[in-house]
Order: structure tokens, then C-alpha cells, then sequence
């Protein structure tokens, strides 16, 4: 068996296709299910309009910069509306970035062996929770994030300016995604900065280092004569910038202190072994450099926004997921009983991890998928021209029925929880859409408002609840 598996090894391509079917099987019961996360939502409706003729940030608005939108609607377009498709290629994508990490980790001087669960230990962890099982823009900018560290190890073997424009270039695809793709390349840039002599050959460096600039600033630069050509540019500069700048919370020692700590309580078997191995002496110290400050970058661009979203823990991933197998090595190195059945230990270590993956996606087996169980509902009493109403963590109603949502604001905690942000009354808005008079509306998270709504209360009635989700029709049009 060992041997199999190190001959697979010495082909890329069956390393990469393992990587693959190890994704696709960490994650697999996901594929079928509705709301895993209602950012994924969000991107799903969003896509789906903008492949119907409607427009990004004046049609419908999301604080995201387009690159999410620009991926869920081409997969829309080859693969048809289909969650499955949308969840499989998030498997995929995820396997790309394991097989980086992979690359990455031999040209550090890694084994193969060793390299190989560097890509492992990403899919495993960034798939042991929920919120790594929803298709989200970490999974993208974390995987342009490795392939431009991969090229940029590349270029600097090769001292070839060009590449570093490339590996810039891949971050920048990434920055179209999420801003914070930044911590990663300034990390990278004092990697590289300081890997060989550092006041040597500075004119050089500096040259490397702005053609990577250029290749950063590139996408979004397109991006910004895009929306320019098209008539667009007030819109897109309203949410890119004033939005965003707005959209913070106010920073708090405290809740950012529990944020992080969380993060190690949630990951602390994964934490224990990393920071095992930046404090042992005989794992690879270019491993180590490059792990910690990326590990350090990527902290602050997850506490900064001062917002408690676990998925901003993946962005962290990559960094820990490089290190933890060489510690790893190390651990079992130093204990006799385990290194003389090294192959046995990381046998029963990887039926563990199967075994977590198998309970995590249990959530799949037991719990009712709620969107899909109302889309069923309502789907022989809706038009295409009609409108609903649909509550936080419910939007894909919207798109499993294949309706338009009501307001430009598909995400609906824009309008309850972010209208400052976003200079939105969350009465004219929701005024606004009862206007349209909505066929039904669906709530649960929002209940005291949508029961306290005097035109709400007047005009509609509930017909049904399913999983303490309230389900309102309108008794008679208003006029």
C-alpha cells in the first residue's frame, strides 16, 4: 500500500487527482443541500441575474467586488442553475490548492510524502466545519493567494521579472475576489525580501517587487475602466468604496481577542501541531519564515473588520497547512513506538479524519433542508412575474423558484442589520417592496419586525409554517 502510494506521488497528475477525489469526498454530501451559507446564497441569486440582463452594483447590490459574481455566473452558464455543480467546483477548486500547496511545499524542500499531506491536512481542515463547506470567496482568493506564491518561487529560481509580473497577476485575480488577498502578498514580499541577503542586489528586488504591483493592481485597474466604458462607475465606486469604507465595525480589543481565541479553540488539535513546529528546531526554517508571516498578515485582515465571521478563519489556512505536516514528522520522529509504525499511526490518523468528515456532514443526513421544502410548496401557486418576501438565511428561495428578488439589496441583512452602511431606510426599503405586493413572504430570523409590520399585518395571512419558518400570503392586492 505504501508503495502505491508513492509511486501515485511521483505523477502530478494522480497526485492531483487524489487530491481531488479526497475533496470530493470530504465534501460530497454538501452538494445536495440548500442554504449552507447565505453569502453562498447571495452570490447564487446575484449570478443568476446578471445572467438574465440585470446589472452589478445598480440592479443588484453586495459589498463583494465582482470576481465572486463574474465565477458563480459562468459556472451558471456551462453548468445550468444547479447548487450541485456550484458545490463540486468548489471541490475542485479546493483540490487545486491543495496540489499548490503540494508544489509549494516540495520546492521548500519538503518529500513528496510530507508535501502531499501539506495538501491533505487544507482539505481536511478547511472542510471540517460548515462554513468551509459553502462556496465562499476564501475558497477563491486563498487559491490565487498559493498560485502566486508558487509562481513567485518559480521566478525567483529563474530571476525572470516576467514571472513576477504573473505571480502578481494571480494575487490580483484574487484582489477582484477579496481585498485581503493583501496579507498574503505582503507577506510573500518580505519572504522574499529577506530570504537571501537583505541589503544585496536591492535595486533588483525593488524591480521585482513593483513588476508584482503591477500584475496586483491589473485586474482591478480593468475592472475599474470596465464599469467607466459602461456607464456604471458611480455605482460600482459607490459600494467599492464608500460602502466598504462603512461597512466596518468599530474595532474592540476585547471581541477581537475572543474572535481569535475562538479560532484556536475551534482548530486547537491543527494550532497545537503548527505551533509545534515554528518552535522546533529541526523543521524547515524557510517553511517556518514563510508560514509565520503569512500566518501574521492574514491575522490582521481577519480581525481588523471587527466582524465575528468564522469563514474568515480560512484565509488562515494555508499558512497553518504548510507547516503541521513537518511537525507532525517531528512528533512521530521522537517516539520510538510511533516511528517504528509511522505508516500505521498516519493510517489510523487519516480513518479519524474520514470519520470527522463523515459526522460533520451528518448535519446533511438529519437535518430538513428548509429552502427546498418551502420552494416545493410554493412552486405551483407562483408565476414567473410574481414577488415573495424571504427572511435572512432564506433568499435562495428566490432562486430555487426562479423569481427576481423584490429589492436590489438581495442579501437581506443589508437592509435589517447594515442599512447605515449602505444608506438604506430599512422602512422605505421594505415599504418598497410591499408596494410590489409580494404573493407570499417567509420569515423566521426577522419575526418581531415582519409581526409588528402594520401593512404586513393588514394584508397577509400565514397558510403554513415549516421548520419555524413562517410562510404569510397576501389576502388581497393593495392598491
Amino acid at each position: 500500500m505504501k508503495e502505491k502510494f508513492l509511486k501515485a506521488l511521483q505523477s502530478k497528475r494522480k497526485t492531483f487527482v487524489l487530491f481531488l477525489l479526497l475533496s470530493i469526498l470530504f465534501r460530497i454530501l454538501s452538494f445536495f443541500y440548500g442554504v449552507i451559507d447565505h453569502d453562498e446564497s447571495t452570490y447564487l441569486i446575484i449570478a443568476n441575474a446578471l445572467n438574465n440582463g440585470s446589472y452589478l452594483y445598480s440592479d443588484v447590490i453586495d459589498t463583494k467586488p465582482p470576481g465572486i459574481f463574474l465565477a458563480f455566473s459562468t459556472i451558471q452558464l456551462v453548468f445550468g442553475k444547479s447548487i450541485f455543480a456550484i458545490r463540486l467546483f468548489g471541490s475542485f477548486i479546493l483540490s487545486l490548492s491543495a496540489f499548490l500547496l503540494f508544489l509549494i511545499s516540495r520546492r521548500f524542500g519538503s518529500t513528496k510524502s510530507i508535501s502531499f499531506f501539506s495538501g491533505l491536512t487544507y482539505l481536511v481542515i478547511f472542510s471540517c466545519y460548515r462554513f468551509g463547506l459553502a462556496i465562499n470567496t476564501e475558497l477563491f482568493f486563498s487559491f490565487f493567494a498559493l498560485l502566486g506564491l508558487y509562481i513567485f518561487q518559480i521566478a525567483e529560481v529563474r530571476n525572470k521579472t516576467s514571472l513576477w509580473f504573473a505571480g502578481g497577476l494571480a494575487i490580483g485575480l484574487g484582489f477582484i475576489f477579496k481585498y485581503v488577498i493583501l496579507a498574503a502578498f505582503a507577506a510573500f514580499c518580505v519572504f522574499f525580501l529577506v530570504e537571501k541577503a537583505f541589503l544585496k542586489n536591492v535595486t533588483t528586488k525593488i524591480l521585482k517587487f513593483t513588476s508584482a504591483l503591477f500584475g496586483v493592481a491589473l485586474p482591478f485597474l480593468i475592472v475599474h475602466i470596465y464599469f467607466a466604458v459602461n456607464s456604471r462607475f458611480d455605482d460600482f465606486y459607490e459600494i467599492i468604496y464608500n460602502v466598504t469604507a462603512r461597512y466596518s465595525s468599530e474595532f474592540s480589543i476585547l471581541d477581537s481577542g475572543k474572535f481569535f481565541l475562538n479560532f484556536h479553540v475551534s482548530y486547537l488539535p491543527f494550532l497545537a501541531l503548527f505551533y509545534l513546529g515554528l518552535l522546533h528546531k529541526k523543521v524547515s526554517a524557510k517553511t517556518k519564515r514563510i508560514s509565520i508571516l503569512w500566518y501574521l498578515f492574514a491575522i490582521i485582515m481577519v480581525i481588523l473588520p471587527g466582524k465575528p465571521f468564522k469563514h474568515y478563519y480560512l484565509q488562515l489556512l494555508p499558512a497553518v497547512s504548510l507547516l503541521i505536516p513537518l511537525a507532525m514528522d517531528q512528533f512521530i520522529n521522537a517516539i520510538p513506538v510511533l516511528k517504528n509504525k509511522k505508516g500505521q499511526f498516519i493510517g489510523i490518523l487519516l480513518s479519524i479524519t474520514l470519520l470527522i468528515a463523515v459526522i460533520n456532514q451528518s448535519y446533511f443526513w438529519f437535518n430538513k433542508d428548509t429552502t427546498a421544502e418551502i420552494a416545493n410548496k410554493l412552486r405551483e401557486h407562483v408565476q414567473p412575474s410574481d414577488r415573495i418576501i424571504a427572511d435572512k438565511n432564506l433568499q435562495l428561495t428566490y432562486y430555487l423558484l426562479d423569481l427576481s428578488p423584490p429589492s436590489k439589496y438581495v442579501h437581506p441583512t443589508i437592509i435589517f442589520n447594515h442599512s447605515e452602511a449602505f444608506d438604506v431606510s430599512t422602512e422605505e426599503e421594505m415599504n418598497r417592496m410591499l408596494d410590489k405586493n409580494p404573493k407570499f413572504i417567509i420569515y423566521q430570523k426577522s419575526s418581531a419586525y415582519y409581526e409588528s409590520n402594520k401593512r404586513i399585518l393588514r394584508s397577509y395571512h400565514q397558510i403554513d409554517m415549516i421548520n419555524k419558518v413562517k410562510i404569510l400570503e397576501i389576502i388581497s392586492e393593495v392598491h
